[in-house]
């Protein structure tokens, strides 16, 4: 093997991978790392010292070596999404499904030890190496958490493209493309990621395998029409996920739907929807802003243990590009699950977007580690700038909005509404949707119905009172969450109230009365839910409690903790009459030495009778070590 040198900074090996070393006098950087050879033939470059290695994902062949270059100094850094599978690999293994395993993803190339890592190579950020930017671009596809690193080296626009794609347009191993059992999921990330890439529009693309790429954005566009008669072969070729591969048209760029003049929606491919309210003044406001498509969420068989979902960047290009949008300006947020919260986070920290939410969505958002016994929390807060109150008017540009709180998908939920060209829009969230379903005939009929979610929080109340919502706002048009747009009349609000009420009916049926104890998993919640706590540290919980009996009751609580722990045996106790809701605090003190996560519970007894270690939450001292 010898050195090929490409630009007078840029080289390659040639190993279990392409091994690139970028210079600056006698200091190296390295993008992958292979065996790990290459530490041996650096003063043939006239490299001293290697300071750093990029890596553009976790496969072996990518990075079996890296712990023999940590040996020799050099610092490591990795897609944020993938950290896990280096600094955790023996963990992974430990964990990993091996039987009745439905997941296809080529994690099975995982390390097999593991790496300690030094940095992240966060998404949409960059990493700066003394002259060098890198900017780190998703490049999902081959591996759900690649990325690809861009920078200017010698007067070029270069970009180190992992296994995204290889010289001619083709794909480096069609067998990555499958994510779950029997799917092409990855062609579709695949589509999405060479179309950032052509954006990008680098003049040299040095991909992990075989040659270099000359010209990057003819072999992007070259490799995109044969993924895309990949998917006309249509039969067996799920690369949508529950749409079953319908709208090729939009692939692999999903476009805006334009509503009326002022309001666009994402479209019905999106994985959940989000519209764009524009202004006159050329400013854009989201109502919700998650995937491009629903593979993205990554859920079931396809999510690995570790695994989070990662947002890739959509429908902006078109905003400022077709309709004229200058400043991404404002988030409002109708409800708090991560598949309409996703790409918020990026509209913050790239665009300057400020975000408003009711109150009661705005505590789960800012503060996702105390809630996250309620499902799909993102792993990071939301910074709310404006926290609205229930039945808020609020302005924005030419619009006035009204804000509601809509407990009903989940407790934490809003429906928000305003005027747009000449219609009342109510933007909906989860709650209300039409699906085709056996009417009475036993025809397929488009029915109009409330979501449940036990484990999101429910009272019965809860969809009462969406209903009244409904009445209350009295749109024209709903814009859901998912599915097709809705038009509103006061016949969809009959059909919408009729169907609450005889699904409580089936309900209370079901249970005892009062049906609200056997409805509520949350009557009871541990807050914060998830923490990190020093050794010896007095930890204060917040134990959140709703009576749901028909007369007044006395509730009692003490913390539970692990041996090492102290807490008090003493019950705190708070008298709440039928219907009221309360809070105690509960004090507990940490052992004086580091432990892995463990449960602490709250027992609970209601009028002198014990219910027992009703909820919980996780705690971690110290570094964790045990």
């Amino acid at each position: 093997m010898a050195w090929v040198q490409i630009s007078p900074r840029i080289f390659r090996w040639a190993d279990t991978c392409n091994v690139y070393c970028v210079t600056s006098g006698d200091r190296g950087l390295l993008i992958d790392a292979g065996s790990g050879a290459v530490v041996d033939h650096l003063d043939e470059i006239g490299v001293r010292q290697v300071e750093w290695v990029l890596h553009t994902h976790h496969h072996r062949d990518q990075c079996w070596g890296t712990g023999r270059l940590r040996d020799h100094g050099a610092r490591v850094a990795v897609p944020e999404q993938e950290r896990h599978l280096f600094e955790q690999a023996e963990l992974f293994w430990q964990h990993k499904r091996v039987y009745d395993n439905y997941n296809d993803r080529n994690t099975f190339f995982s390390l097999a030890e593991n790496v300690a890592v030094d940095a992240d190579l966060e998404d949409y950020g960059t990493f700066t190496w003394r002259d060098v930017e890198f900017e780190v671009i998703p490049a999902k596809g081959h591996t759900s958490g690649s990325s690809m690193l861009i920078g200017r080296i010698d007067g070029r626009r270069v970009a180190f493209t992992g296994d995204l794609l290889g010289a001619g347009g083709v794909l480096y191993q069609y067998h990555a493309m499958e994510y779950g059992y029997a799917d092409q999921q990855g062609a579709l990330f695949t589509l999405e990621s060479l179309q950032a890439l052509r954006r990008q529009a680098p003049d040299l693309a040095l991909p992990s395998h075989g040659d270099l790429i000359e010209d990057p954005v003819g072999d992007c566009a070259r490799l995109e029409e044969r993924l895309m008669a990949l998917a006309r072969l249509g039969a067996g070729m799920r690369f949508l996920g529950r749409d079953g591969g319908h709208g090729l048209d939009l692939l692999p760029d999903p476009k805006f739907i334009q509503v009326s003049r002022h309001l666009l929606w994402g479209g019905p491919h999106t994985c959940s929807n989000f519209y764009v309210l524009l202004s006159e003044s050329g400013k854009a406001c989201f109502i919700d802003y998650g995937h491009s498509f629903y593979a993205h969420m990554g859920v079931a068989q396809e999510r690995e243990d570790g695994d989070t979902m990662r947002f890739v960047v959509h429908h902006l290009d078109e905003l400022r590009e077709t309709y004229g949008v200058h400043e991404m300006d404002l988030v409002l947020v109708t409800h708090i699950h991560d598949d309409h919260t996703a790409g918020i986070p990026y509209l913050v920290r790239h665009e300057g977007a400020r975000v408003w939410a009711l109150d009661e969505v705005a505590q789960v958002l800012e503060d996702p580690a105390g809630w996250c016994s309620t499902p799909c929390t993102l792993p990071y807060p939301i910074p709310i700038e404006r926290k609205l109150r229930d039945g808020e008017r609020f302005q924005w540009e030419e619009f006035e909005f009204e804000v509601h709180h809509a407990p009903g998908q989940t407790e934490f939920h809003s429906v928000l509404a305003t005027h747009v060209d000449g219609q009342k829009v109510a933007f909906t969230g989860d709650n209300v949707f039409l699906e085709l379903a056996p009417g009475i005939t036993g025809d397929m009929t488009a029915q109009l119905y409330q979501t449940t979610v036990l484990r999101n929080s429910l009272q019965l109340w809860m969809h009462r009172r969406c209903a009244d919502v409904m009445d209350l706002v009295q749109p024209d048009l709903v814009c859901p969450g998912h599915r097709e747009l809705i038009p509103w009349d006061s016949r969809r609000a009959a059909e919408y109230r009729d169907f609450i009420a005889r699904k409580e009916r089936v309900v209370r049926d079901l249970l005892d009365e009062p049906a609200d104890e056997g409805v509520d998993l949350w009557w009871a919640r541990l807050i914060p839910y998830l923490r990190h706590v020093e050794p010896g540290e007095v930890c204060s919980y917040r134990l959140l409690l709703r009576n749901n009996a028909e007369r007044a009751v006395r509730l009692e609580a003490r913390l539970l903790a692990p041996d090492g722990w102290r807490t008090s045996d003493a019950f705190e106790s708070l008298d709440l009459e039928a219907g009221a809701r309360g809070e105690l605090t509960l004090n507990a003190r940490a052992p004086a030495h580091s432990d892995i996560r463990r449960i602490l519970t709250a027992e609970i007894r209601v009028d002198g009778e014990t219910r027992g270690p009703v909820t919980e939450a996780l705690v971690t001292v110290g570094d964790g070590a045990g």
